[in-house]
């Protein structure tokens, strides 16, 4: 019996909260905004708190926020007052927080904290974020809507990421640089996927752009998985393997839709610096073993000149496909040692 008043209590009030609402008397309240860092800059975080003043026995709330989305990336909303929070709804530049209190509890009165919400900064300028108006429960399931009309902006600084999932990635800067340099490309939403894998094809065509190789049509291109390849990438291979860049398997394919392994795009990035590589050389990684053969010196010779790193233990896990992130950090790599 508990159970089920606390659930009709839990309903009433997420009703109550949700629906329009009728009069109730709060003289003298009122809202502040306070930000977490009023200069925050590109990448980083901001908590923006939610407090009230002159409060009468909040048992429930709901708060409505407008922000610039351009500029600011909603995160979470979490409450300061303990009980069940709704999940946040957020439309267009409008967000709605509402929690409420379970059980047989009495409201908060005085000066409370209300609740923070977190974003994340993805814009320069000036960000604004505004509380239009507090709906407000009290014990006796009595409720009321409150303008509040209190705002607090931030002037964000930092340079703006070339796309809009890259914020806080290791390699945000590598992917900036190379989106200015222009030889990749990010996806109709404004993506990038960093850590999307990568396909022959797709590095062959980024290796392309970056060393501004000549385009000769389609090329002679033998590989008996012709009518695989897509035509897009048609020019790139045909680029590539005329440049020696690149070759195809023992079975003469090419596998254009295959993802590209830590060791292939290695050995393509050595290929394409012109470096004289130490047939006999081996390489110092932990997992040397597992290193094929054709690969062992291009891996090598990268690893002496500083274009590629070990992961965790020193290991560089060679068949392991290659993520976009690293396409990018290793073709930089190999751009700094041409210059």
């Amino acid at each position: 019996m508990l159970r089920k008043l606390l659930t009709m209590n839990l309903a009433l009030t997420i009703c109550i909260l949700l629906l329009p609402i009728s009069a109730w008397a709060a003289s003298q309240a009122s809202y502040t905004l306070t930000i977490s860092n009023d200069k925050p800059e590109v990448g980083h975080e901001v908590q923006i708190i939610v407090k009230g003043q002159h409060l009468e026995d909040v048992y429930a709330y709901e708060v409505n926020l407008d922000y610039d989305p351009s500029q600011l990336k909603f995160k979470d909303a979490k409450s300061a007052i303990k009980g069940f929070s709704i999940p946040p709804i957020v439309k267009n530049n409008r967000i709605q927080f509402a929690n409420t209190k379970i059980g047989k509890e009495s409201g908060e009165g005085g000066d409370v904290t209300l609740c923070t919400l977190t974003f994340t900064v993805i814009g320069k300028g000036q960000a604004i974020v505004k509380l239009t108006d507090v709906k407000l429960v009290s014990s006796s399931m009595v409720s009321n809507k409150q303008n509040a009309g209190v705002q607090v902006a931030a002037e964000i600084h930092g340079d703006l990421a070339s796309f809009s999932d890259i914020y806080g990635h290791w390699a945000r800067e590598a992917i900036d640089k190379a989106a200015k340099l222009g030889f990749i490309n990010g996806y109709e939403d404004g993506t990038f996927h960093p850590q999307g894998l990568v396909t022959r094809a797709e590095f062959a065509a980024m290796l392309v752009k970056a060393l501004h190789l000549p385009i000769n049509g389609n090329g002679q291109l033998a590989f008996a998985d012709l009518e695989q390849i897509p035509d897009w990438a048609r020019p790139s291979i045909s680029a590539v393997t005329t440049a020696d860049i690149v070759t195809g398997y023992e079975d003469h394919t090419f596998r254009a839709n295959q993802m590209i392994s830590r060791a292939e795009i290695t050995t393509m990035i050595v290929r394409a610096l012109g470096t004289n590589v130490n047939s006999a050389s081996v390489s110092t990684f932990a997992d040397v073993d597992q290193i094929p053969d054709w690969a062992q010196a291009f891996v090598s010779t990268a690893a002496g000149l500083g274009i590629i790193q070990g992961k965790g233990d020193n290991l560089f896990v060679p068949n392991e496909n290659a993520t976009r992130a690293e396409a990018v950090t290793i073709i930089l790599s190999m751009l700094a040692q041409k210059h």
